[in-house]
């Protein structure tokens, strides 16, 4: 295993596509943050989660609303510890069945081999569109109770 900044990134995208988000978390400085840009109305998951427990937490919270069918990393850039790269995804909204794809773009910050902040950039107008066709669909866009941005 590479302990680079980008096979530490490689690493840890790799645990979470798996579902394995203990292994991932562990490439996380304990008091690291995890900032989902988007908006609250259309994605409970947005906001900061700071250190790793809340960062695991909100994993399991996106990992109930939705299956993980493609996540792959591409153009992956270190600058001085900055890493930038993108994520394809391919979802599957579990409460609708409906899919949800795209890219998201990533920028992490690795000191001392750990990813202290993560930074995630999605397209907020094509997921707001997602969650008013799931709900036109009839379907609830997100159940899971209880979400909090504050971790």
């Amino acid at each position: 295993m590479r302990c680079d900044p980008e096979g530490i990134v490689e690493a840890a995208v790799t645990a979470y596509t798996l579902g394995d988000y203990e292994t991932a978390a562990a490439y996380y400085a304990p008091d690291a943050t995890f900032a989902l840009y988007a908006d609250n109305e259309i994605s409970p998951f947005a906001g900061e989660w700071q250190g790793r427990a809340a960062i695991v937490e909100c994993w399991h919270k996106i990992g109930a609303a939705f299956d993980v069918i493609r996540f792959e990393l591409r153009n992956i850039r270190n600058l001085d510890g900055h890493v930038t790269c993108q994520i394809d995804y391919e979802l599957r909204h579990i409460a609708s069945g409906e899919r949800l794809d795209g890219i998201a773009r990533l920028i992490l910050e690795v000191r001392d081999g750990q990813i202290v902040r993560e930074r995630e950039y999605n397209d907020v107008e094509r997921m707001r569109a997602f969650m008013r066709f799931a709900e036109y669909t009839g379907k609830t866009p997100v159940e899971v109770g209880g979400i909090s941005a504050s971790g």
